[in-house]
């Protein structure tokens, strides 16, 4: 009979909300820098982009029926990196290549990792990005020294020994609650006698657009669905100068938070009758997402935005078994070594939940990934206007390593 033997939850938590209440130096405008990266880290970054596009289009084609979604690569990254350093063997090797780590050491993948979370809060003063991770453990169950040590250097993870019983709940989302600033206040409810430890990773960002919409522009307008019919939707007007693509498949914006360092790119077929917004993100690799970024240029544009709200839970080991991860959820074949001493462990459980929120002032996001272990022994014209009047497709990213934080579609704004 299958057990849970250990649930790995790592919540990455990306807020990008539209307040400017908070106390500090939070909206005050600071000068912008590049992430900077070694030859090294480079490389790893350039494939770790290959894999948030693999996961952003394998998501869009089992979603293909469903009008919104959202997901976040960066979430889904880090997640799986963490259980990463308990795999060995094939589980380790088919991991590593899926993630875009391939060909590198644990100790290069790990100090990736580590500059990045140490690196991203830095970037703008009219955004906050906050990282903190947690690593939760039953008292008395064997997790290797070496995992646990591995966490916490790079990961900076605070690490609690627990009895797992209803305080262990009460303490878990009371952590949870605070991390991402109240918006997940609950996120168990109640502790399997099977399970043994969670690991929880909280991302928090919080941004300002650099050209805020004003309220006052705002109307309703009519957006086309992708089934012929049409609903009035709230839809923000601004015109602005902003870096800019056009082709015959797809027109792409970019609108910038604060100093420049996080953006949202939005994206829309330039004729939906010829090629749907389902058909531009399944053809979006990495090759065609460089040469939109390389190939954008500023222009003065009017753009018609609607407001949005989104929520998307992912169920995701199909979607990993699609990209190439197969081992760590096969009960026989799984190799978890690195883990602990415990033996038959797998990964059971991976699953995502995002929330997306879209205004005149900036974004409201966030985004949970859990993943559970278990044990089976127990250039065109320059445009007048950009109309986001029909489904259209959207990327959130850091500027100067491209990291993917969320991507998704809006089929019917909400």
């Amino acid at each position: 009979m299958k057990t849970t033997l250990l649930s790995a939850i790592l919540f990455t938590f990306c807020l990008l909300s539209c307040t400017n209440d908070d106390g500090g130096d939070f909206g005050k405008d600071t000068p912008r820098y590049d992430i900077p990266l070694s030859t090294k880290s480079g490389e790893i970054n350039t494939q770790v982009q290959r894999f948030s596009f693999d996961f952003y289009r394998e998501i869009a084609k089992a979603e293909k029926d469903k009008e919104n979604f959202c997901i976040s690569p960066l979430s889904a990254s880090l997640c799986l990196g963490m259980v990463l350093n308990g795999a060995d063997g094939n589980t380790y090797t088919e991991m590593q290549k899926t993630l875009g780590f391939e060909g590198f050491t644990n100790q290069q993948i790990n100090e990736y990792v580590q500059m990045m979370q140490t690196e991203l809060p830095k970037l703008d003063g009219r955004t906050i990005f906050t990282n903190a991770n947690s690593l939760w453990v039953r008292n008395g169950f064997p997790l290797l020294p070496e995992f646990i040590q591995t966490n916490q250097t790079y990961y900076n993870a605070e690490v609690s020994n627990e009895p797992f019983d209803n305080s262990t709940v009460e303490k878990i989302n009371s952590w949870c609650n605070q991390k991402t600033n109240g918006l997940i206040p609950e996120i168990i409810d109640n502790i399997p006698g099977s399970a043994v430890s969670y690991l929880i990773n909280a991302i928090y960002f919080k941004g300002l657009w650099k050209y805020e919409f004003k309220e006052s522009e705002t109307k309703d307008e009519t957006f086309y669905l992708a089934n012929g019919g049409m609903v009035r939707v709230p839809t923000m007007r601004q015109t602005q100068g902003h870096n800019y693509y056009a082709d015959e498949d797809v027109q792409v914006i970019e609108l910038p938070y604060g100093n420049g360092a996080f953006s949202m790119v939005l994206f829309i077929p330039a004729d939906r009758k010829k090629k749907d917004i389902d058909k531009v993100i399944a053809d979006l690799d990495v090759e065609t997402w460089l040469n939109w970024n390389e190939n954008m240029h500023p222009v003065e544009v009017t753009v018609y935005l609607p407001r949005f709200l989104i929520k998307t839970e992912k169920e995701l080991i199909e979607t990993m078994e699609a990209l190439g991860i197969h081992d760590a959820f096969d009960s026989f074949n799984a190799n978890f070594a690195n883990m602990s001493t415990a033996h038959d462990l797998y990964l059971g459980l991976l699953k995502q939940k995002t929330y997306i929120e879209l205004n005149e002032s900036g974004t409201e996001a966030a985004a949970v990934t859990i993943s559970g272990i278990s044990t089976s022994s127990g250039g065109h014209s320059q445009p007048a206007e950009i109309r986001f009047d029909h489904p259209f497709g959207y990327v959130l990213k850091e500027k100067s390593t491209g990291a993917i934080l969320f991507a998704g579609k809006v089929g019917k704004p909400e």
